[in-house]
């Protein structure tokens, strides 16, 4: 069997997996849900064309955006006028799309050699019908074939009817055997309210292009030709049509056919349309006639739009109101059955028309072979639905939100491979709550680590407290030591200074101005020693707090301590800083790194007996930072452990002399405490410390 030709096209690129292309489709397994995109089978698509319309609203009426589009022959039409000979056979419901008698001469003006009016071929339709059903020629009930859509449903789903099916052509295909007979080497052209009026013409052969209205707008706008410019033109028709002109408005064949041959009762007539057609009507029918129920209709009046083919799938009347649309189809019909000549000529017409031409119709396929949709037993269904996360009967809310019409039919589906249980409502509720509830648990372990860290953060602090104090006081020792030699001078001073005065007053050599001057010397190296128990006493404090200072003020503080000390060593030191901007930082803190670093280069002075020691200190400032460089002579620190130094317990001078714990401290308090930098490298004399701090303003 050949292909079924394409009437709807696909941008998987602007598929935004809305599924609303399969809850609007009524027979769903021609589109696959399964992915990211929904793909498309062509091959079991009836072509109604709703889902172009769902598509374009998914993307907020914006054609251009949608992922479906409809397929028709302009393109190949548009080439073909230019080198052959086509006609024209319009729709009834151009009516309610067009200007009708406009719509002719643009017709003519596009190149079509003549224009002819499907609502004669309706009237043709209706005569027919009643033939065979009269003749016994028609298997009842008779199933109306104007739409394609309709029969491809039926060839493909419920194929026990296609007998059914009238054995006598459609509208379209009644008018192109009359047209046929009038233009035989013509082209046909069907302006078209229909996708799938393609089909149609793929399996009879009889008209080579389907044009809707969508495309022949454009071609008009392509072309310039403005309709309400132009004059009426007139169908080419021999014989106008009557009452048929409302075959596309739904029932308007059962309207007809009551009115052509008004003794058959209403009753024997089913109207339907829309997808009831396809949720129950054709099920149901089928049903029916196999268990040869009496209660069958004659004729069955059926389309698949629910506002038949006046608001086809290819119309371009989506403006106007549903009463503008059939009022323009009834009006018509109105004004053809009160002209009483015209329905003479018409009744002649159809007359000779049918004893004339032949109008059978034989091209129904048995299509169900491509309908390989597999139906899953229970236990199958129920290892689906626990995947859907269906535990129990609320579950089952058949909500169609996944795009089917229960949750059997999505079960189908997901067995066939035609979509996924996450696509589920109620999985994707329940998925949520699930996340929900780890999102819940998660928060609350969160938040009980958070308690957690902040105890150990605490806890941190706290040892790093009781760890820079504790360095304080593994250094009191040699701090002790500094003391005495600050003190040494001064209490030598004042011990001198005494004696001379006992020595005076003993001798009676008492002068008061001398005296005087003699004890404001004591007094001045008194409060020498004062400011330098102040300097020690503060240094040992725990908590110092933040202050804002002159980096000078620091560091002349840390050389109060330390100078003397390394006088006696016969260490040069020289400055080379001046700061004039305060920062706020830890200034005892500060002075603890600074005498680090200091006392580290005394010691390896004397470790590596260095002949003229040297420490120099710079300092500068920069927009972020003030920098203080402290430089040593003594020969730098051997590579193979400069990265090693500010590791904690990490010492070269052995247990018995150091702990370890300067460099690592000085490091944390710079970087973590001061939010600054300390880092080190090698001179080509010695090794030189860096301490860079932040310019922080207070608050």
């Amino acid at each position: 069997m050949k292909n079924l030709i394409e009437v709807i096209g696909i941008k998987e690129e602007n598929c935004i997996n809305c599924h609303q292309c399969i809850a609007v489709c009524p027979v769903k397994i021609c589109s696959d849900g399964s992915g990211e995109v929904v793909k498309f089978n062509n091959q079991l698509c009836i072509g109604c064309g709703r889902c172009i319309e769902a598509c374009i609203k998914s993307h907020g009426g914006i054609v251009e955006k949608s992922a479906r589009f409809p397929i028709d022959d302009t393109p190949r039409l548009c080439e073909d006028l230019l080198e052959k000979d086509i006609i024209a056979l319009v729709a009834p419901s151009a009516q309610s799309n067009f200007e009708l008698a406009k719509l002719i001469s643009a017709l003519k003006i596009l190149g079509m050699k003549a224009v002819y009016d499907v609502s004669l071929g309706a009237e043709i339709t209706t005569a027919v019908y009643h033939q065979t059903i009269a003749e016994g020629k028609s298997k009842l009930p008779v199933i109306a074939q104007p739409c394609p859509a309709v029969v491809k449903y039926i060839e493909l789903h419920h194929p026990t009817l296609i007998p059914h099916l009238a054995p006598v052509g459609s509208p379209v295909h009644n008018t192109a055997v009359y047209a046929r007979s009038l233009h035989p080497d013509c082209q046909i052209a069907f302006i078209s309210p229909c996708l799938a009026k393609r089909r149609e013409f793929q399996d009879s052969g009889m008209i080579q292009y389907n044009i809707i209205y969508q495309s022949l707008l454009k071609v008009f706008e392509e072309k310039n030709i403005n309709l309400n410019l132009l004059e009426e033109g007139h169908f080419d028709n021999y014989a106008a049509a009557g009452i048929a002109t409302n075959f596309s408005t739904p029932g308007g064949l059962k309207e007809s056919y009551l009115h052509k041959y008004p003794e058959t009762p209403a009753s024997s007539i089913t109207k339907i349309e829309g997808p009831i057609v396809y949720e129950k009507y054709l099920r149901d029918l089928e049903a029916a006639v196999n268990s040869e129920c009496k209660d069958l209709p004659m004729l069955v009046d059926i389309l698949s739009c629910e506002k038949g083919c006046n608001m086809g799938a290819g119309c371009i009347n989506q403006d106007k109101s549903v009463d503008q649309i059939e009022k323009s189809i009834a009006r018509r019909s109105e004004q053809a059955v009160r002209d009483e000549e015209a329905g003479r000529v018409l009744q002649d017409f159809l007359e000779d028309a049918v004893g004339q031409y032949n109008f059978d119709y034989q091209c129904y396929t048995d299509l169900s072979f491509l309908n390989t949709l597999k139906i899953p037993n229970e236990d199958e269904l129920q290892t689906i639905y626990k995947k859907m996360h269906k535990m129990n009967e609320k579950d089952f809310r058949n909500c169609a939100a996944c795009g089917y019409n229960s949750c059997l039919d999505m079960a189908v589906a997901v067995y066939n491979g035609l979509n996924k249980y996450k696509n589920c409502h109620v999985y994707q509720e329940k998925e949520l709550r699930i996340e929900q509830e780890i999102l819940n648990n998660m928060v609350g372990e969160l938040a009980d680590l958070n308690k957690q860290l902040q105890v150990e953060f605490n806890e941190r602090k706290h040892q790093e407290q009781l760890l820079i104090q504790n360095s304080k006081l593994a250094a009191m020792g040699e701090m002790i030591g500094m003391i005495a030699h600050q003190w040494r001078q001064p209490l030598s001073s004042i011990s001198t200074i005494a004696g001379n005065l006992q020595v005076y007053i003993d001798l009676d050599m008492y002068e008061k101005d001398q005296f005087g001057a003699m004890l404001e010397e004591i007094n001045n190296h008194s409060q020498y020693l004062s400011n330098t128990i102040n300097d020690f006493r503060h240094f040992f404090k725990p908590d110092n707090p933040r202050d804002t200072v002159i980096l000078d003020e620091v560091i002349g503080g840390t050389l109060g301590i330390i100078g003397k000390s390394l006088e006696y060593k016969n260490v040069v030191l020289l400055k080379d800083y001046s700061f004039k901007n305060h920062i706020l930082t830890y200034p005892n803190e500060l002075m603890q790194v600074f005498l680090n670093i200091i006392k580290n280069s005394a010691d390896a002075f004397i470790d590596k007996e260095i002949i003229n020691p040297q420490i120099i200190i710079r300092g500068y400032e920069t927009e972020e930072y003030h920098v203080v460089e402290i430089e040593d002579n003594a020969g730098g620190i051997p590579a193979d452990i400069i990265n090693l130094i500010f590791d904690p317990y990490f010492s070269t001078k052995g247990p018995s002399v150091g702990t370890g714990l300067g460099l690592y401290m000085s490091k944390l308090i710079i970087e973590e405490h001061c939010g600054g930098k300390l880092s080190t490298w090698n001179t080509p004399v010695g090794a030189c410390f860096s301490v860079k701090l932040p310019v922080l303003q207070e608050g």
